[in-house]
């Protein structure tokens, strides 16, 4: 239930902002719109006009860190106060403060951004989690002009529409349609299950930002889906920065959680996002049986690394052969699943021969889309002391035969994400029906 709005309140004007980040930021962002909202000030879509700026960031890569302090540089030289919230100022704060003297608010702590309000009635903790993600909008830039012409037309929206149906069931269409999904299309409706990881993954630097554990009680999550069946939504995603260990800080667990929703009747269906190879083995049993409903269409479970010595490098669950055994039977439960995975190409002393484990790893389990990240080291990581180091040269030459291997082996690899200036390839793909 949302709190009422404050009145008679100094009204101030407030641009909120996302850099490059996760939807579980996007969604940080529209919580913080809503508690000024709900404390009476203005949300306005130009940050020339604003008396505050609120940029959510990322920094799980290096190349979000600079994208993310490219977008501090660029609301630094407006006269709203800007202030620089989520990940990027609990992950790189020195790289931060090199540019940056101002107020921050780590994602952990969200709630602290009271601090900087005391005057608000309505605190930040009152505000129930949002469920659409944040859109960006920056009315100070042309192309938000056009965009808002294009919106209005019925004819734009009615093809938008029909391409939307085509490739939805592919395996790609996320990716293909992320940077219009909500402009002329109706966004899923997204449901946190938790903040925090209960990991400590070797490479990792987020949980400096995101802190521990804290999963929402069932019946709250419970409320939060029905009220999205409630206002005609039918596609769902459950997501979290560890999904898997969901309740295990307060007596429950996922497959309890997927069982009290699933059991909902409805016309619906839902993705979950992104359980760890290790609950997947854990919960494979349960999961097999809550699959067979047929609500899950999607489930996002990042390997990281296909090959053991890697993986116990990695400080992450490391039986490949559990791995693959369980990512069978889930899909054998219901054949429509469509199963995501995310790796690492190049961690540090990893092998041709062990990177070619990933390759084999995806292409025997029959991922149905995955993306290969080239390793990005992060400085404070345990990642950051092992000893050899992959050449930047290597990685990109295992990137391009990835590629090629992946292609002959019944992928279509349609999109290869190139940011020049930062050196990233991301490499995108797709199992062909």
């Amino acid at each position: 239930m949302q709190p009422k709005k404050v009145e008679n309140m100094e009204k101030k004007k407030i641009f909120v902002y996302t850099s490059r980040t996760c939807i579980r930021r996007k969604l940080d962002a529209r919580r913080i719109a809503d508690y000024f909202a709900a404390n009476g000030h203005e949300i306005i879509f130009d940050p020339r006009k604003a008396d505050y700026i609120i940029l959510v960031t990322c920094s799980d890569t290096n190349s979000r860190m600079e994208i993310s302090l490219k977008y501090v540089k660029r609301f630094m030289k407006y006269k709203g106060e800007l202030i620089v919230a989520g990940c990027l100022p609990g992950i790189d704060p020195d790289k931060l403060e090199e540019i940056f003297h101002g107020k921050t608010v780590v994602t952990e702590h969200l709630h602290k951004i009271d601090e900087y309000f005391p005057e608000h009635k309505i605190k930040f903790n009152q505000i129930p989690d949002a469920n659409i993600p944040w859109q960006n909008i920056d009315e100070s830039r042309p192309y938000w002009a056009l965009l808002n012409l294009m919106k209005k037309s019925k004819t734009v929206r009615s093809t938008y529409k029909k391409m939307l149906k085509l490739i939805r069931n592919s395996a790609l269409w996320k990716t293909a349609v992320t940077t219009w999904y909500g402009t002329f299309a109706e966004n899923p409706y997204i449901i946190r299950t938790s903040w925090g990881c209960t990991g400590n993954c070797a490479y990792c630097a987020i949980k400096k930002a995101i802190g521990r554990l804290r999963s929402k009680p069932i019946e709250v999550i419970l409320y939060e889906f029905k009220q999205g069946l409630k206002k005609g939504y039918k596609y769902f995603i459950f997501d979290a920065d560890d999904i898997g260990g969901y309740g295990i800080d307060i007596g429950e667990n996922l497959p309890r959680l997927l069982d009290a929703i699933t059991s909902v009747p409805g016309d619906y269906t839902m993705d979950v996002h992104y359980i760890h190879p290790g609950w997947i083995v854990k919960y494979a049993d349960e999961l097999v049986e809550i699959l067979k409903r047929g609500k899950i269409k999607r489930i996002g479970s990042s390997i990281q690394s296909g090959n053991p010595r890697i993986l116990k490098l990695m400080h992450r669950y490391s039986n490949t052969d559990k791995m693959k055994e369980a990512y069978k039977r889930i899909k054998e439960a219901y054949p429509p699943l469509i199963i995501e995975t995310e790796s690492i190409c190049g961690f540090p002393s990893e092998t041709w021969d062990e990177f070619m484990d990933t390759l084999n790893f995806i292409t025997e389990v029959g991922f149905d889309w995955g993306v290969i990240f080239p390793f990005s080291e992060k400085r404070g990581t345990e990642a950051e002391k092992i000893e050899p180091k992959v050449p930047q040269d290597e990685i990109m030459r295992r990137m391009k035969y990835a590629k090629k291997f992946l292609r002959k082996n019944g992928y279509d690899v349609r999109y290869e994400l190139y940011l020049k200036s930062l050196s990233e390839n991301i490499l995108v793909y797709s199992k062909i029906k």
